[in-house]
Protein backbone atom coordinates (compact mmCIF):
# COMPACT_ATOMS: atom_id res chain seq x y z
CA UNK A 1 0.00 0.00 0.00
CA UNK A 2 1.13 3.45 -1.05
CA UNK A 3 2.23 5.71 1.35
CA UNK A 4 -0.31 8.42 -0.13
CA UNK A 5 -2.67 5.94 0.18
CA UNK A 6 -2.19 5.59 3.77
CA UNK A 7 -2.10 8.80 4.18
CA UNK A 8 -5.74 9.38 2.52
CA UNK A 9 -7.33 6.16 3.83
CA UNK A 10 -6.21 7.71 7.89
CA UNK A 11 -7.61 11.17 7.14
CA UNK A 12 -10.97 9.76 5.83
CA UNK A 13 -11.17 7.63 9.08
CA UNK A 14 -10.54 10.85 10.65
CA UNK A 15 -13.52 12.55 8.89
CA UNK A 16 -15.85 9.77 9.86
CA UNK A 17 -14.89 9.54 13.50
CA UNK A 18 -15.38 13.51 13.91
CA UNK A 19 -18.70 12.45 12.25
CA UNK A 20 -19.86 9.78 14.67
CA UNK A 21 -18.49 11.99 17.67
CA UNK A 22 -20.95 15.41 16.81
CA UNK A 23 -24.22 13.49 15.00
CA UNK A 24 -24.33 10.70 18.33
CA UNK A 25 -22.12 12.09 20.91
CA UNK A 26 -23.32 9.79 23.42
CA UNK A 27 -24.80 7.04 21.92
CA UNK A 28 -22.38 5.47 19.58
CA UNK A 29 -24.46 2.67 18.10
CA UNK A 30 -28.80 2.70 17.55
CA UNK A 31 -30.07 -0.25 16.30
CA UNK A 32 -32.89 0.31 13.52
CA UNK A 33 -31.52 4.42 13.08
CA UNK A 34 -28.69 5.91 10.96
CA UNK A 35 -25.54 6.54 13.57
CA UNK A 36 -22.54 9.17 13.04
CA UNK A 37 -20.86 6.68 11.70
CA UNK A 38 -23.57 5.76 8.71
CA UNK A 39 -24.30 9.45 8.73
CA UNK A 40 -20.38 9.58 6.86
CA UNK A 41 -21.25 6.59 4.79
CA UNK A 42 -24.13 8.06 3.17
CA UNK A 43 -22.55 11.63 3.14
CA UNK A 44 -19.51 10.25 1.10
CA UNK A 45 -21.69 8.65 -1.04
CA UNK A 46 -23.68 11.05 -1.55
CA UNK A 47 -20.93 13.24 -2.85
CA UNK A 48 -19.30 13.92 -5.94
CA UNK A 49 -16.36 11.35 -7.56
CA UNK A 50 -14.40 12.68 -9.74
CA UNK A 51 -12.79 9.95 -12.80
CA UNK A 52 -10.82 10.20 -15.58
CA UNK A 53 -11.61 13.77 -15.48
CA UNK A 54 -15.15 13.84 -15.10
CA UNK A 55 -17.56 14.18 -12.21
CA UNK A 56 -20.00 11.50 -10.90
CA UNK A 57 -23.06 11.02 -8.85
CA UNK A 58 -24.81 8.09 -7.76
CA UNK A 59 -28.57 7.46 -8.41
CA UNK A 60 -31.17 8.52 -5.83
CA UNK A 61 -32.37 5.12 -5.69
CA UNK A 62 -28.85 3.28 -5.38
CA UNK A 63 -28.61 5.90 -2.28
CA UNK A 64 -32.11 4.97 -1.37
CA UNK A 65 -30.74 1.42 -1.14
CA UNK A 66 -27.92 2.33 0.75
CA UNK A 67 -29.30 4.43 3.13
CA UNK A 68 -32.23 1.68 4.07
CA UNK A 69 -29.86 -1.19 4.16
CA UNK A 70 -27.96 0.92 6.96
CA UNK A 71 -31.25 1.60 8.73
CA UNK A 72 -31.59 -2.27 9.31
CA UNK A 73 -31.79 -3.52 12.80
CA UNK A 74 -28.56 -5.71 12.14
CA UNK A 75 -26.35 -3.13 10.69
CA UNK A 76 -24.57 -0.38 13.10
CA UNK A 77 -21.19 0.25 11.91
CA UNK A 78 -18.09 1.24 13.76
CA UNK A 79 -15.96 4.22 13.04
CA UNK A 80 -13.21 1.28 11.53
CA UNK A 81 -15.74 -0.81 9.49
CA UNK A 82 -17.25 2.68 8.49
CA UNK A 83 -13.80 4.23 6.94
CA UNK A 84 -13.20 1.18 5.43
CA UNK A 85 -16.26 0.98 3.50
CA UNK A 86 -15.51 4.39 2.71
CA UNK A 87 -12.36 4.03 1.60
CA UNK A 88 -13.69 0.79 -0.66
CA UNK A 89 -15.99 2.76 -2.51
CA UNK A 90 -13.60 5.47 -3.37
CA UNK A 91 -10.93 2.46 -4.09
CA UNK A 92 -13.81 1.13 -6.36
CA UNK A 93 -15.15 4.34 -8.29
CA UNK A 94 -14.50 3.04 -12.02
CA UNK A 95 -16.79 -0.13 -10.78
CA UNK A 96 -19.96 2.14 -9.67
CA UNK A 97 -18.87 3.84 -13.57
CA UNK A 98 -18.70 0.61 -15.26
CA UNK A 99 -22.02 -0.99 -13.26
CA UNK A 100 -24.07 2.06 -13.69
CA UNK A 101 -24.47 3.03 -9.86
CA UNK A 102 -22.73 6.48 -10.93
CA UNK A 103 -23.97 8.66 -13.58
CA UNK A 104 -21.79 11.78 -14.97
CA UNK A 105 -22.91 15.54 -13.86
CA UNK A 106 -20.35 17.62 -15.50
CA UNK A 107 -16.61 17.92 -17.14
CA UNK A 108 -15.15 17.49 -13.98
CA UNK A 109 -11.24 18.62 -13.58
CA UNK A 110 -7.94 17.45 -14.36
CA UNK A 111 -7.91 15.48 -11.10
CA UNK A 112 -8.50 12.08 -10.33
CA UNK A 113 -10.64 9.82 -7.93
CA UNK A 114 -7.70 9.83 -5.47
CA UNK A 115 -6.26 13.79 -5.93
CA UNK A 116 -10.07 14.79 -5.25
CA UNK A 117 -9.97 12.82 -2.20
CA UNK A 118 -6.68 14.18 -1.26
CA UNK A 119 -8.06 17.58 -1.56
CA UNK A 120 -10.82 16.63 0.67
CA UNK A 121 -8.99 14.88 3.40
CA UNK A 122 -6.61 18.55 2.85
CA UNK A 123 -9.36 20.41 4.22
CA UNK A 124 -8.93 18.63 7.63
CA UNK A 125 -5.69 19.61 8.10
CA UNK A 126 -6.73 23.04 9.32
CA UNK A 127 -8.71 21.47 12.13
CA UNK A 128 -6.87 22.49 15.32
CA UNK A 129 -4.45 20.07 17.41
CA UNK A 130 -7.27 19.19 19.91
CA UNK A 131 -9.91 18.38 17.47
CA UNK A 132 -7.59 15.65 16.37
CA UNK A 133 -6.88 14.75 19.68
CA UNK A 134 -9.99 14.37 20.64
CA UNK A 135 -11.01 12.37 17.53
CA UNK A 136 -8.58 10.02 18.12
CA UNK A 137 -9.60 9.42 21.69
CA UNK A 138 -12.96 8.61 20.78
CA UNK A 139 -11.38 5.93 18.26
CA UNK A 140 -9.80 4.71 20.90
CA UNK A 141 -13.22 4.13 23.00
CA UNK A 142 -15.29 3.03 19.97
CA UNK A 143 -13.00 0.39 19.37
CA UNK A 144 -12.90 -0.68 22.86
CA UNK A 145 -16.81 -0.79 23.13
CA UNK A 146 -16.38 -3.19 20.17
CA UNK A 147 -13.81 -5.57 21.02
CA UNK A 148 -16.52 -8.00 21.64
CA UNK A 149 -17.99 -7.92 18.35
CA UNK A 150 -19.88 -10.68 17.09
CA UNK A 151 -19.63 -12.49 13.57
CA UNK A 152 -22.85 -10.27 12.43
CA UNK A 153 -20.24 -7.34 13.09
CA UNK A 154 -17.07 -8.96 11.47
CA UNK A 155 -19.27 -8.91 8.05
CA UNK A 156 -20.70 -5.22 8.36
CA UNK A 157 -16.74 -4.53 8.51
CA UNK A 158 -16.48 -5.91 4.66
CA UNK A 159 -19.42 -3.55 3.75
CA UNK A 160 -19.04 -3.04 0.05
CA UNK A 161 -21.38 0.04 -0.48
CA UNK A 162 -21.73 -0.72 -4.55
CA UNK A 163 -22.97 -3.92 -3.66
CA UNK A 164 -25.57 -2.15 -1.22
CA UNK A 165 -26.78 0.31 -3.32
CA UNK A 166 -26.74 -2.07 -6.46
CA UNK A 167 -29.34 -4.47 -4.53
CA UNK A 168 -32.38 -5.29 -6.62
CA UNK A 169 -35.91 -3.33 -6.46
CA UNK A 170 -38.97 -3.12 -8.30
CA UNK A 171 -37.43 1.00 -8.78
CA UNK A 172 -34.48 0.04 -10.48
CA UNK A 173 -36.26 -2.26 -12.81
CA UNK A 174 -38.53 0.63 -13.96
CA UNK A 175 -35.35 2.86 -14.18
CA UNK A 176 -34.12 0.19 -17.21
CA UNK A 177 -36.65 1.34 -19.01
CA UNK A 178 -35.27 5.18 -18.94
CA UNK A 179 -33.18 5.95 -22.47
CA UNK A 180 -29.78 7.56 -22.28
CA UNK A 181 -29.33 10.94 -21.95
CA UNK A 182 -28.16 11.42 -25.46
CA UNK A 183 -30.93 9.14 -27.21
CA UNK A 184 -33.46 11.38 -25.50
CA UNK A 185 -36.42 13.67 -27.25
CA UNK A 186 -35.84 15.42 -24.18
CA UNK A 187 -33.65 15.46 -21.07
CA UNK A 188 -36.01 16.53 -17.83
CA UNK A 189 -33.31 17.22 -14.94
CA UNK A 190 -34.40 18.63 -10.95
CA UNK A 191 -31.78 21.60 -9.91
CA UNK A 192 -32.08 24.07 -7.13
CA UNK A 193 -33.85 26.43 -8.57
CA UNK A 194 -36.11 24.65 -10.62
CA UNK A 195 -36.48 22.34 -13.19
CA UNK A 196 -34.38 22.66 -17.01
CA UNK A 197 -35.54 20.58 -20.14
CA UNK A 198 -33.48 20.25 -22.69
CA UNK A 199 -34.07 19.35 -26.25
CA UNK A 200 -32.58 17.77 -28.76
CA UNK A 201 -31.18 20.97 -29.95
CA UNK A 202 -29.06 21.74 -26.79
CA UNK A 203 -32.51 24.70 -26.26
CA UNK A 204 -32.67 24.69 -22.20
CA UNK A 205 -36.00 25.60 -20.52
CA UNK A 206 -36.32 26.49 -16.86
CA UNK A 207 -39.27 26.07 -14.88
CA UNK A 208 -39.11 28.05 -11.84
CA UNK A 209 -40.48 26.17 -8.39
CA UNK A 210 -41.71 29.73 -7.92
CA UNK A 211 -43.69 30.76 -10.95
CA UNK A 212 -46.16 29.32 -13.05
CA UNK A 213 -45.86 26.07 -15.03
CA UNK A 214 -47.96 26.63 -17.37
CA UNK A 215 -47.02 29.63 -19.47
CA UNK A 216 -49.57 32.82 -19.69
CA UNK A 217 -49.64 32.11 -23.68
CA UNK A 218 -50.74 28.76 -23.43
CA UNK A 219 -53.55 29.58 -21.21
CA UNK A 220 -54.57 32.50 -23.73
CA UNK A 221 -54.78 29.93 -26.94
CA UNK A 222 -56.66 27.42 -24.73
CA UNK A 223 -59.18 30.04 -23.51
CA UNK A 224 -59.46 31.54 -27.35
CA UNK A 225 -60.05 28.62 -28.19
CA UNK A 226 -62.90 27.53 -25.65
CA UNK A 227 -64.70 30.99 -26.61
CA UNK A 228 -64.50 30.56 -30.48
CA UNK A 229 -66.68 27.00 -29.22
CA UNK A 230 -69.29 28.44 -27.49
CA UNK A 231 -69.17 31.52 -29.50
CA UNK A 232 -70.25 28.85 -32.30
CA UNK A 233 -72.82 27.28 -30.04
CA UNK A 234 -74.26 30.94 -29.41
CA UNK A 235 -74.13 31.33 -32.80
CA UNK A 236 -76.50 28.58 -33.54
CA UNK A 237 -78.76 28.99 -30.82
CA UNK A 238 -79.44 32.92 -32.41
CA UNK A 239 -79.81 31.83 -35.78
CA UNK A 240 -82.27 28.94 -34.43
CA UNK A 241 -84.21 31.30 -32.52
CA UNK A 242 -84.24 34.28 -35.22
CA UNK A 243 -85.18 31.72 -37.96
CA UNK A 244 -88.33 30.45 -35.36
CA UNK A 245 -86.69 26.94 -35.54
CA UNK A 246 -86.96 25.99 -31.93
CA UNK A 247 -89.59 23.98 -30.73
CA UNK A 248 -90.45 23.41 -26.90
CA UNK A 249 -93.60 21.97 -27.30
CA UNK A 250 -95.22 19.25 -29.38
CA UNK A 251 -98.43 20.12 -31.08
CA UNK A 252 -100.62 17.26 -32.18
CA UNK A 253 -102.25 17.78 -36.15
CA UNK A 254 -99.75 20.90 -36.50
CA UNK A 255 -99.38 21.79 -40.25
CA UNK A 256 -96.16 23.23 -41.45
CA UNK A 257 -95.82 26.48 -41.26
CA UNK A 258 -94.71 28.75 -44.65
CA UNK A 259 -90.43 28.55 -45.01
CA UNK A 260 -90.82 25.10 -43.94
CA UNK A 261 -88.11 23.86 -46.22
CA UNK A 262 -85.48 26.35 -45.14
CA UNK A 263 -85.83 26.21 -41.59
CA UNK A 264 -85.15 22.19 -42.49
CA UNK A 265 -82.04 23.12 -44.15
CA UNK A 266 -81.32 25.56 -41.41
CA UNK A 267 -81.71 22.40 -38.61
CA UNK A 268 -79.62 20.11 -40.54
CA UNK A 269 -76.64 22.16 -40.94
CA UNK A 270 -77.08 23.69 -37.34
CA UNK A 271 -77.43 20.32 -35.96
CA UNK A 272 -74.23 18.97 -37.88
CA UNK A 273 -72.19 21.55 -36.29
CA UNK A 274 -73.36 21.45 -33.01
CA UNK A 275 -72.58 18.03 -33.24
CA UNK A 276 -69.16 18.55 -33.39
CA UNK A 277 -68.86 21.55 -31.06
CA UNK A 278 -70.56 19.37 -28.28
CA UNK A 279 -68.26 16.75 -29.03
CA UNK A 280 -65.24 18.83 -28.68
CA UNK A 281 -66.36 20.43 -25.64
CA UNK A 282 -66.94 16.89 -24.06
CA UNK A 283 -63.24 16.10 -25.16
CA UNK A 284 -62.34 19.17 -23.41
CA UNK A 285 -64.39 18.39 -20.47
CA UNK A 286 -62.98 14.65 -20.31
CA UNK A 287 -59.17 15.91 -20.37
CA UNK A 288 -59.51 18.33 -17.63
CA UNK A 289 -61.44 15.80 -15.53
CA UNK A 290 -58.62 13.10 -15.82
CA UNK A 291 -55.47 15.87 -15.52
CA UNK A 292 -57.82 16.81 -12.15
CA UNK A 293 -58.39 13.12 -10.99
CA UNK A 294 -54.94 11.96 -11.86
CA UNK A 295 -52.60 15.38 -10.50
CA UNK A 296 -54.37 16.93 -8.21
CA UNK A 297 -55.25 14.52 -5.50
CA UNK A 298 -53.08 15.21 -2.57
CA UNK A 299 -53.50 11.26 -1.20
CA UNK A 300 -52.83 9.58 -4.35
CA UNK A 301 -49.20 12.21 -4.09
CA UNK A 302 -47.82 11.79 -1.29
CA UNK A 303 -48.60 7.87 -2.42
CA UNK A 304 -46.54 8.44 -5.30
CA UNK A 305 -43.89 10.17 -3.16
CA UNK A 306 -43.23 7.27 -1.00
CA UNK A 307 -43.07 4.89 -3.59
CA UNK A 308 -40.91 6.91 -5.77
CA UNK A 309 -38.61 6.88 -3.49
CA UNK A 310 -38.43 10.58 -2.78
CA UNK A 311 -38.71 10.66 1.16
CA UNK A 312 -35.89 8.20 1.64
CA UNK A 313 -33.56 10.20 -1.05
CA UNK A 314 -34.18 13.16 0.93
CA UNK A 315 -33.23 11.61 4.27
CA UNK A 316 -30.33 10.36 2.90
CA UNK A 317 -29.57 14.45 2.09
CA UNK A 318 -30.60 15.49 5.03
CA UNK A 319 -28.41 13.10 7.17
CA UNK A 320 -25.33 13.90 4.36
CA UNK A 321 -26.21 17.96 5.47
CA UNK A 322 -25.75 17.00 8.64
CA UNK A 323 -22.98 15.38 8.34
CA UNK A 324 -20.92 18.36 6.60
CA UNK A 325 -22.53 20.92 8.90
CA UNK A 326 -21.01 18.65 11.92
CA UNK A 327 -17.52 18.70 9.96
CA UNK A 328 -18.13 22.54 9.31
CA UNK A 329 -18.78 23.14 13.28
CA UNK A 330 -15.89 21.02 13.96
CA UNK A 331 -13.42 22.99 11.63
CA UNK A 332 -14.85 26.42 12.97
CA UNK A 333 -14.62 25.28 16.40
CA UNK A 334 -18.24 25.47 17.58
CA UNK A 335 -19.45 23.31 20.54
CA UNK A 336 -21.72 20.34 20.30
CA UNK A 337 -25.03 22.39 20.70
CA UNK A 338 -24.54 23.72 17.40
CA UNK A 339 -25.53 20.49 16.03
CA UNK A 340 -28.64 19.59 15.72
CA UNK A 341 -29.78 16.04 16.90
CA UNK A 342 -29.16 13.29 14.05
CA UNK A 343 -33.54 12.49 13.46
CA UNK A 344 -34.15 9.11 12.76
CA UNK A 345 -36.04 8.06 9.52
CA UNK A 346 -39.64 8.19 11.10
CA UNK A 347 -39.02 11.53 12.56
CA UNK A 348 -38.15 13.13 9.79
CA UNK A 349 -40.88 11.24 7.50
CA UNK A 350 -42.84 12.62 9.41
CA UNK A 351 -42.32 16.19 9.15
CA UNK A 352 -41.78 15.95 5.52
CA UNK A 353 -45.23 14.69 4.81
CA UNK A 354 -46.75 17.30 6.93
CA UNK A 355 -44.74 20.11 5.45
CA UNK A 356 -45.52 18.59 1.26
CA UNK A 357 -48.85 18.40 2.70
CA UNK A 358 -48.74 22.04 3.30
CA UNK A 359 -47.55 23.37 0.50
CA UNK A 360 -49.48 21.22 -1.55
CA UNK A 361 -52.56 23.17 0.55
CA UNK A 362 -50.97 26.85 -0.91
CA UNK A 363 -48.28 27.44 2.19
CA UNK A 364 -45.46 28.41 0.13
CA UNK A 365 -43.80 29.95 3.25
CA UNK A 366 -42.79 26.32 4.72
CA UNK A 367 -39.42 25.40 3.76
CA UNK A 368 -38.82 22.21 2.23
CA UNK A 369 -35.95 20.32 0.42
CA UNK A 370 -35.18 21.94 -3.14
CA UNK A 371 -35.31 18.51 -4.75
CA UNK A 372 -39.32 17.89 -3.19
CA UNK A 373 -42.20 18.10 -6.24
CA UNK A 374 -45.01 19.93 -4.18
CA UNK A 375 -44.21 23.51 -5.37
CA UNK A 376 -44.75 22.07 -8.53
CA UNK A 377 -47.13 20.37 -8.32
CA UNK A 378 -49.27 23.50 -6.59
CA UNK A 379 -47.94 25.74 -9.68
CA UNK A 380 -49.32 23.01 -12.31
CA UNK A 381 -52.75 23.12 -10.16
CA UNK A 382 -52.82 26.91 -9.79
CA UNK A 383 -52.43 26.69 -13.72
CA UNK A 384 -55.48 24.29 -13.70
CA UNK A 385 -57.53 26.45 -12.19
CA UNK A 386 -56.83 29.34 -13.98
CA UNK A 387 -57.59 27.46 -17.47
CA UNK A 388 -60.71 25.43 -15.69
CA UNK A 389 -62.20 28.71 -14.98
CA UNK A 390 -61.41 30.44 -18.28
CA UNK A 391 -61.65 27.85 -20.72
CA UNK A 392 -63.58 24.89 -18.90
CA UNK A 393 -66.68 26.83 -18.26
CA UNK A 394 -66.97 27.84 -21.56
CA UNK A 395 -66.75 24.06 -22.65
CA UNK A 396 -69.27 23.29 -19.96
CA UNK A 397 -71.55 25.64 -21.00
CA UNK A 398 -71.30 25.11 -24.63
CA UNK A 399 -72.30 21.23 -24.23
CA UNK A 400 -75.31 21.63 -22.03
CA UNK A 401 -76.25 24.69 -24.73
CA UNK A 402 -75.29 22.21 -27.65
CA UNK A 403 -77.32 19.39 -26.30
CA UNK A 404 -80.59 21.34 -25.54
CA UNK A 405 -80.76 23.24 -29.17
CA UNK A 406 -80.02 19.69 -31.03
CA UNK A 407 -83.13 18.15 -28.67
CA UNK A 408 -84.97 21.11 -28.61
CA UNK A 409 -84.82 22.33 -32.43
CA UNK A 410 -87.77 20.42 -34.03
CA UNK A 411 -90.53 18.51 -32.42
CA UNK A 412 -89.19 15.11 -33.32
CA UNK A 413 -86.71 15.00 -29.97
CA UNK A 414 -85.47 11.55 -30.74
CA UNK A 415 -83.03 13.11 -33.71
CA UNK A 416 -81.36 15.79 -30.94
CA UNK A 417 -81.14 12.52 -28.63
CA UNK A 418 -79.53 10.68 -31.42
CA UNK A 419 -76.81 13.45 -32.46
CA UNK A 420 -76.30 13.60 -28.67
CA UNK A 421 -75.25 10.06 -28.77
CA UNK A 422 -73.04 10.22 -31.90
CA UNK A 423 -70.99 13.37 -30.20
CA UNK A 424 -70.44 11.51 -26.95
CA UNK A 425 -69.53 8.27 -28.70
CA UNK A 426 -66.86 10.82 -31.06
CA UNK A 427 -65.77 11.99 -27.82
CA UNK A 428 -65.21 8.35 -26.82
CA UNK A 429 -63.18 7.60 -29.73
CA UNK A 430 -60.83 10.76 -29.86
CA UNK A 431 -60.04 9.72 -25.91
CA UNK A 432 -59.73 5.92 -26.94
CA UNK A 433 -57.08 6.77 -29.23
CA UNK A 434 -54.92 9.38 -26.88
CA UNK A 435 -55.09 6.47 -24.48
CA UNK A 436 -53.83 3.87 -26.74
CA UNK A 437 -51.34 6.07 -27.76
CA UNK A 438 -49.97 6.81 -24.09
CA UNK A 439 -50.19 2.75 -23.86
CA UNK A 440 -48.01 1.96 -26.40
CA UNK A 441 -45.58 4.84 -27.12
CA UNK A 442 -45.09 5.50 -23.80
CA UNK A 443 -43.90 8.61 -23.67
CA UNK A 444 -41.65 8.81 -20.91
CA UNK A 445 -39.56 6.16 -22.55
CA UNK A 446 -38.45 9.78 -24.44
CA UNK A 447 -37.19 11.19 -21.68
CA UNK A 448 -34.00 11.58 -19.84
CA UNK A 449 -35.06 12.51 -16.43
CA UNK A 450 -33.06 12.91 -13.30
CA UNK A 451 -32.79 12.37 -10.54
CA UNK A 452 -34.20 8.63 -10.20
CA UNK A 453 -37.15 9.32 -7.92
CA UNK A 454 -38.21 12.03 -10.57
CA UNK A 455 -38.52 9.64 -12.98
CA UNK A 456 -40.51 7.39 -11.20
CA UNK A 457 -42.92 9.67 -9.72
CA UNK A 458 -43.47 11.10 -13.60
CA UNK A 459 -43.91 7.84 -14.82
CA UNK A 460 -46.24 6.67 -12.15
CA UNK A 461 -48.41 9.84 -12.85
CA UNK A 462 -48.43 9.34 -16.77
CA UNK A 463 -49.62 6.02 -15.50
CA UNK A 464 -52.27 7.20 -13.59
CA UNK A 465 -53.03 9.51 -16.00
CA UNK A 466 -53.70 6.49 -18.41
CA UNK A 467 -55.84 5.14 -16.10
CA UNK A 468 -58.24 7.71 -15.60
CA UNK A 469 -58.06 8.58 -18.97
CA UNK A 470 -59.27 5.05 -19.59
CA UNK A 471 -61.78 5.15 -17.05
CA UNK A 472 -63.41 8.15 -18.51
CA UNK A 473 -63.13 6.52 -21.91
CA UNK A 474 -64.80 3.45 -20.56
CA UNK A 475 -67.69 5.59 -18.71
CA UNK A 476 -68.10 7.56 -21.96
CA UNK A 477 -68.70 4.58 -24.41
CA UNK A 478 -71.43 3.11 -21.73
CA UNK A 479 -72.95 6.84 -21.62
CA UNK A 480 -72.98 7.13 -25.75
CA UNK A 481 -74.79 3.87 -25.92
CA UNK A 482 -77.02 4.25 -22.98
CA UNK A 483 -78.52 7.80 -25.05
CA UNK A 484 -78.51 5.62 -28.22
CA UNK A 485 -80.55 3.14 -26.87
CA UNK A 486 -83.25 6.09 -25.52
CA UNK A 487 -82.81 7.08 -29.09
CA UNK A 488 -84.05 3.71 -31.03
CA UNK A 489 -86.74 3.75 -27.88
CA UNK A 490 -87.97 6.85 -28.70
CA UNK A 491 -88.35 6.10 -32.47
CA UNK A 492 -89.94 2.63 -31.91
CA UNK A 493 -92.37 4.86 -30.02
CA UNK A 494 -93.03 7.31 -32.42
CA UNK A 495 -93.36 4.90 -35.26
CA UNK A 496 -95.68 3.07 -33.19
Amino acid sequence: MSRGYKFVRKNIVMIVVLCMAILSPSVVVQAGGINGNEAGVISAASGTFTYNGKEYKAGSAYINSLTGYLSADAIDLTAEQASEAIAMMYANVAQGVEQGYLYEVGAGGETSTETSTEETSGDMEDATEDDWADAEVEDDSTEDKKGDSTNSSQQQSELDVWEAMSTPTENKNKLEERPEKEDASAAVELEDDGIVVTTKDDEAISIPKDKPIVSDSFVCILTVVAGIIFGITIICGIILFAKKCMSFKKSKGRKARPGHSKRRKIRHYTRAVLTVTTAISLIGIALLLGLYVSLFNNDAIMQNMQSSGYFRYAYSQYVADQAANALTNIKDGKGLEETPKLQTYDEYLFTIKQNSLKVLNGNMEIVIPDSNVAPYIYNLKTSYVEIFVKAGISLILSTIFGILLMVFMDQKRERGVKHTAVSVLIASGVMAVLTLVMLIYKPYTLLYIEPDYLYLFLIECIKRCVTSLTSITAFCVVLGMLVLGVYKMMKNNTES
